[in-house]
Order: C-alpha cells, then structure tokens, then sequence
C-alpha cells in the first residue's frame, strides 16, 4: 500500500468522520444552550465565517493540484478559522446570560 493510499484512507475514514462528529456536537451544544435567545444571529454569523474559512482550503484540495502555494493557503485559512473560533467563544461567553447556558458546551 502507497503512502498516498494511506493519507488518503485516513483523511477520508478518521479526520473528516472525526470533523463532522465533532460539528454535530457542537450544534447539539448550541441547542441546548438555546443560542437563539442568548447570543442569537451575530454567532451565526460567525459560525457561517468559520465555515466559509474551511470552506476555501477544502475546495482547494479537491479542484487544485495540492503544491505549497495551496498547502500555504490552507494553513492561512486554518488560522484564520481559529482565530474567528476565540472570536466567536469569548463573544458567546460574554452573552449568555446564566452559567447554566454557559456550561452546556463545556
């Protein structure tokens, strides 16, 4: 088995699984800390950011071919995503109102 076969089967079987698990549960914390009535649309908004910012490295690695330019934009990107994820926990720790909300997406 190629070392490309490998990266492969672990990007398609164990990172993205992992990745979109870990977005489920990261909307099911928000449903329960009913995030339309305590940080409401500006959160959203910054969910929609963060998806665009993954959005960018991933079409690139589907439609480019994958040269350090491209790996250099999806580093650029992943940053960019983390840094607007801070952004969007210390604006959503500034909302809510009660611990109880706060805590249920520790």
């Amino acid at each position: 088995m190629e070392t490309d076969d490998i990266l492969r089967g672990m990007l398609m079987y164990f990172v993205l699984p992992l990745w979109l698990a870990a977005s489920f549960a990261d909307y099911l914390c928000h449903r329960a800390a009913h995030i339309e009535r305590t940080s409401g649309w500006k959160e959203s908004a910054l969910h929609l950011l963060q998806f665009a910012e993954m959005a960018v490295p991933v079409l690139a690695a589907l439609f480019l071919e994958i040269t350090s330019g491209v790996i250099l934009l999806m580093i650029v990107f992943l940053i960019l995503h983390e840094m607007t994820a801070i952004w969007d926990v210390r604006y959503a720790a500034a909302t809510r109102g009660s611990d109880a909300d706060r805590t249920a997406c520790s």
